[in-house]
């Protein structure tokens, strides 16, 4: 009995499932991510343009977090931005007294 792996005896007896080499966190959906740097690049410029923009937009409109609002839609872009958007029309809707 020696000659048997720490392996086999941890797992109850049964030989544990191999892994494949290249798989990394998102195994379980049976598909390899593949991203290439030209990719990665890509979805970084667009970030940081739609970032920019959002600043751009709310600092020119007076907003007092206009720097929260650009960072916050370069690390979520798709709740971020139609958020801010939404307040800023409700808030020119809302008559001045």
């Amino acid at each position: 009995m020696a000659s048997v792996s720490n392996r086999y005896r941890r797992t109850g007896g049964r030989w544990p499932k191999e892994t494949h080499q290249g798989e990394g966190l998102s195994s379980y959906t049976g598909q390899a991510m593949d991203t290439t740097p030209a990719e990665f690049l890509f979805a970084i410029a667009i970030a940081a343009g739609i970032s920019m923009l959002t600043f751009r937009h709310a600092d020119k409109h007076g907003s007092t977090h206009a720097t929260a609002w650009g960072i916050g839609a370069f690390l979520a872009a798709g709740v971020v931005v139609p958020v801010y958007f939404v307040r800023f029309w409700l808030s020119k809707r809302r008559p001045t007294a």
